[in-house]
């Protein structure tokens, strides 16, 4: 059995589904601690490459007043 790292399983499943990395990260960025968007951004950028259009969506999270 082939042994994969978690960062490449889960890239290939951003590039399988990019909608579904899209709500994984609107989540993280809600509720997840800096850790976990560190690791889910590492993620992306093998999925989608450093310079992808997907890093246009990354402004800071709105904020309840």
């Amino acid at each position: 059995m082939k042994d994969t790292s978690h960062d490449y399983s889960m890239s290939e499943q951003f590039r399988v589904d990019p909608h579904y990395a899209t709500e994984l990260l609107a989540d993280v960025r809600l509720r997840g601690c800096s850790g976990e968007l560190e690791i889910l951004l590492r993620q992306m950028v093998m999925a989608f490459g450093e310079d992808g259009d997907w890093r246009e969506n990354l402004t800071p999270a709105k904020q309840d007043v």
